[in-house]
């Protein structure tokens, strides 16, 4: 009998030792035929889009082998939504909905690495199923959130898009004041231009070589790339649609401002002109230095995309942060400033240090870059505009303003460039040829190309002219010395 008692207690603890095991193995579960054989069932049922027949053998997955493989997290949603969509049930569509926001935390867990990535899906279904009342509407925003601060700039189109949505539904209901929300399109709106710019470069470098064919890999990846340009230039109209109906003008935003209670303008009396001479900003600070540089940056990023830079409470803004933590940003947007005002020769001074400090970011070297080539094209320091110009399109390969910027110099300055009717004219083929680039590297600047060119082409040498002036008229080059150097096709 004793013999019997102890076989049959090693037995108890052989099987919970089995069952201990069993539950550690997320990748089989407790049954490898029967875990296969799911995989098998929602996967064929997947690819034919039969996702109710693939529900209950992914469901089992999920349940009791949820590291089989990262597709259950992929697919999942898919399959939950599309269930939900035919369940009238209202009991039923809500364990379901609980379910589908339940797959993303998942995955997160056992397929961590885009954790920012895979909240913004979570918030995108929450905002879609569970976004009626304030709390969830709550919830549903501070996921977004969480999901915006992991990836920060390199932030997805659905983040930005769902994200500022959110937020703008709590500003309506009153949950949100406009403070927040200002503050939140400031850094939104930081987001969507870098990452229009570095995605733009990315395709340019996946389609910049045409004599190379790309892989089925490249190909996916351009693919992707594109849809998701796609969806930030949407977000990007988007959320500045809806912010325009909030502020309309920059008197509203500056008025708007001036209610924070965050700082207070403030005025020097010249007793000889009985006039106010100066303008600057008492500010209240927080007696955190981090919160302050934040809060006026934001404040200065928002008056830049109202285009309201030329207000004396923009350039009290700028002029403190400038002055708190002078970062090659702060000079940038001194430097906007001078700009708005005509100043611009102060203005190269600023966005020449923004240029000379910026070390990190050749995005945003290449903007400082461009706007310095702008101004000395407007003090008429063409050599200069054209450094400039031509380093930034060095440091963005993709991008076509420089080089429409170097058109318009090389098309006003064509006159100056030779000593008779058809030389003084070459001018407008060198320009021709800078637009033609800018086209073909950038398609926004597409549009503003056109037109150059067409203006251009009503201006090159005639073929008559072109012979009666020039000594090797059936060269099909001709070289420019001017106060630049180029060697243009002769193209009548």
């Amino acid at each position: 009998m004793k013999a019997i008692k102890y076989i049959s207690i090693i037995l108890i603890l052989h099987g919970t030792l089995l069952k201990s095991q069993c539950l550690q193995d997320l990748e089989y579960g407790c049954d490898t035929i029967k875990t296969n054989n799911n995989l098998s069932n929602y996967t064929e049922y997947y690819k034919q889009k039969s996702f109710n027949d693939a529900y209950e053998p992914w469901k089992w997955l999920i349940e009791n082998a949820p590291k089989r493989t990262k597709n259950l997290y992929l697919h999942g949603p898919k399959i939950v939504r599309a269930i939900i969509e035919k369940t009238e049930n209202e009991v039923e569509r809500e364990k379901l909905i609980d379910l589908l926001i339940s797959i993303y935390d998942a995955r997160n867990k056992h397929y961590p690495g885009k954790e920012g990535y895979v909240l913004a899906l979570k918030g995108k279904d929450m905002y879609k199923y569970r976004s009626n009342n304030i709390s969830d509407l709550n919830k549903c925003r501070l996921v977004l959130q969480e999901s915006f601060q992991i990836d920060g700039l390199n932030s997805t189109a659905t983040t930005i898009n769902y994200y500022f949505n959110a937020s703008l539904k709590l500003f309506q209901k009153e949950q949100l004041n406009k403070q927040d929300l200002m503050t939140l399109f400031s850094d939104v709106s930081e987001v969507v231009d870098y990452r229009e710019a570095s995605i733009s470069q990315e395709i340019f470098q996946l389609t910049s070589d045409t004599t190379k064919t790309l892989s089925s890999k490249e190909q996916k990846a351009l693919s992707k790339l594109e849809s998701e340009l796609n969806r930030i230039e949407k977000a990007k109209k988007s959320v500045n649609k809806n912010f325009e109906t909030i502020i309309t003008s920059c008197e509203q935003l500056v008025a708007l401002y001036e209610g924070f209670n965050r700082f207070e303008i403030k005025q020097d009396w010249n007793k000889k002109t009985n006039k106010y001479d100066k303008t600057y900003i008492d500010f209240r600070s927080d007696d955190d230095s981090e919160k302050d540089l934040k809060w006026l940056n934001r404040t200065a990023e928002i008056f830049i995309k109202k285009d309201c830079v030329e207000s004396e409470f923009y350039l009290a803004v700028v002029t403190l942060l400038h002055e708190m933590n002078p970062t090659p940003e702060s000079a940038f947007k001194m430097g906007k400033r001078k700009y708005a005002k005509k100043k611009y020769s102060d203005a190269i001074i600023y966005f020449k240090e923004a240029f000379d400090k910026e070390s990190f970011d050749n995005i945003k070297k290449s903007k400082y870059a461009y706007y310095t080539a702008a101004a000395y094209a407007l003090v008429g320091n063409n050599s200069n505009a054209r450094s400039y110009a031509l380093k930034a399109a060095n440091l963005r390969k993709n991008w076509g303003d420089p080089y429409i910027l170097i058109g318009k110099l090389y098309a006003k300055t064509a006159s100056q460039c030779g000593t008779d009717p058809a030389s003084k004219k070459a001018g407008y083929w060198a320009a021709i040829e800078k637009f033609q680039l800018a086209k073909r590297i950038d398609k926004s600047c597409e549009k503003e190309a056109n037109t150059q060119i067409s203006q251009c082409n009503k201006r090159v040498p005639t073929k008559s002219v072109w012979r009666d002036n020039v000594t090797n008229p059936d060269s099909k080059s001709y070289k420019i010395n001017c106060w630049y150097t180029e060697t243009v096709k002769v193209k009548f």
